[in-house]
């Protein structure tokens, strides 16, 4: 059994197939797709796709662009509607240097940490130019469970947050990226999760990815770590039901 703990299956880009998409999935042994919101709209749609779909869960938040637009009362209003629908895990959430008001980011940031600790669920973050800063919020709020999306820092970086019991969800880009490939390398087996941030980050460079993919991300994964498909598979899937089950 495989599990895609970090997709978004309500973009546009699944709009016309999204039940072929699904069943691809299932036929590779996935058992459970995360799709994460960004705001209010599309965290509304992460909660319609999961109904239609007993495969689909809704991961819901606030992604730092719009945590960086977003007046205090609409965030205040969009946390109590994700506390209210308690959803799988509180996603996509984060710190992103790309956009502006890193300030205003960390505050949302911030809320979205007390929010998961609240309800007792996983973490999924956004950390893009930003590790070392969401790390020392991660570690000031003392956040439990945390999974570390498309990680792309400092590997001694990695390895700290290893420490702190944090997991790391590796993309389908995994076959040919060395950034990913030394990650896989650098963090235990134990700590590993596959994900696809679908529709992006497909093996295959200019196609669409599809939450099916985390079975040849498992396999690469495997090869890395010299272990076979099954044997690793049966870790990932170990890992998730730690995290998520637990």
């Amino acid at each position: 059994m495989l599990a895609d703990i970090h997709c978004h299956l309500d973009f546009p880009d699944f709009e016309k197939d999204l039940d072929s998409v699904i069943e691809r999935a299932e036929k590779a042994g996935v058992v459970s797709i995360v799709t994460a919101g960004l705001n209010n709209v599309t965290n509304a749609k992460a909660l319609e796709i999961s109904k239609k779909y007993p495969a689909v869960k809704a991961a819901l938040g606030i992604y730092p662009e719009f945590a960086a637009q977003m007046g205090e009362e609409a965030v205040k209003q969009e946390i109590e509607f994700i506390r209210k629908q308690k959803p799988f895990a509180v996603s996509e959430v984060g710190l992103d240097a790309t956009y502006p008001d890193m300030e205003k980011q960390k505050e949302v940031f911030k809320q979205m940490v007390s929010l998961a600790k609240d309800l007792k669920i996983p973490l999924i973050v956004h950390s893009r130019g930003a590790e070392k800063e969401v790390f020392d919020v991660l570690k000031e709020m003392n956040a439990r469970k945390v999974v570390v999306h498309c990680f792309s820092g400092k590997l001694s970086l990695a390895k700290q947050m290893e420490k702190e019991g944090y997991f790391f969800s590796i993309p389908a880009i995994v076959s040919y990226s060395s950034q990913f490939r030394e990650l896989v390398k650098t963090i235990s087996s134990s700590h590993l999760l596959t994900e696809t941030d679908a529709p992006f980050l497909s093996a295959v460079k200019g196609e669409r990815n599809e939450p099916a993919s985390v079975k040849q991300t498992a396999a690469v994964i495997a090869s890395i770590k010299g272990v076979s498909a099954e044997e690793m598979e049966n870790m990932l899937f170990s890992n998730f039901q730690k995290l998520f089950m637990q």
